[in-house]
């Protein structure tokens, strides 16, 4: 086994919040380009689709607050302000994906911090959004308790991550691709090489589907349901306060 990799499964199982911090600053440079490539634009869409359940959500509230956590460069964040009538603040635990994040979107208000111990009044948001992020907690269970204080009652949850697909054929495909192509094509242009053999690892390892459905109900939330988006190679949550 690689030292790469030996130290990206390391990582994903202590997954603490200095490494994964350094981690991020690391690929900050680099991280927009390389999210739009390795995902084939298909990024945009999912972001998207995320701010269409949101608007539909906020339908009827005249003025509303969004959280966006683990924002990186704050795309789902500019995806989410967006919509008419929304106030959206983002944070996240890396100073030069924040450092990004300020100069493409200088409107929105962006803060350092962590999931785990978010730096907001209870009941503050109506809606909290996450984009393929979740997985990097130090403490899931702390991050979905944190989501929940902050949300008001009736407010609801709403994070995208990566899933593994479940049809035989297709992840099989799609497994090659994430293990043995993508770490190839980020080489090319990162020197965080670490960073893309750890992000199969994290995927494989974080709950998915019905499982992270029973993480979020028993961390505060009555209800979740998820919604599988492009082949099940990324799936969005929706969970209600």
């Amino acid at each position: 086994m690689s030292q790469t990799k030996k130290k990206a499964e390391s990582l994903n199982r202590t997954k603490s919040r200095s490494s994964i911090r350094s981690m991020f600053d690391e690929v900050a440079p680099t991280y927009d380009f390389l999210n739009h490539l390795l995902s084939l634009g298909i990024d945009n869409y999912w972001r998207a689709a995320a701010t269409a359940k949101a608007k539909k959500l906020l339908a009827g509230i005249p003025s509303s607050k969004i959280l966006d956590v683990a924002t990186g460069t704050g795309d789902l964040a500019a995806s989410m302000a967006k919509i008419p009538g929304t106030k959206v603040t983002a944070l996240d635990l890396s100073p030069q994906m924040l450092a990004i994040a300020r100069k493409k979107y200088p409107d929105i208000t962006f803060h350092e911090g962590y999931a785990e111990k978010l730096p907001f009044e209870t009941a503050s948001f109506d809606i909290v959004s996450a984009g393929f992020g979740v997985r990097n907690f130090e403490h899931l269970d702390l991050g979905m308790q944190e989501f929940s204080r902050v949300l008001k009652p009736g407010g609801h949850a709403i994070i995208i991550e990566p899933m593994i697909p479940r049809n035989p054929l297709i992840k099989k495909l799609y497994l090659v691709y994430f293990k043995k192509v993508l770490p190839k094509i980020a080489a090319l242009f990162s020197k965080s090489t670490f960073a893309y053999d750890y992000l199969p690892h994290s995927v494989e390892q974080f709950p998915q589907a019905e499982a992270f459905v029973e993480v979020l109900k028993k961390n505060g939330f009555r209800k979740a349901d998820f919604f599988p988006m492009t082949f099940e190679t990324s799936i969005l949550y929706v969970a209600y306060r």
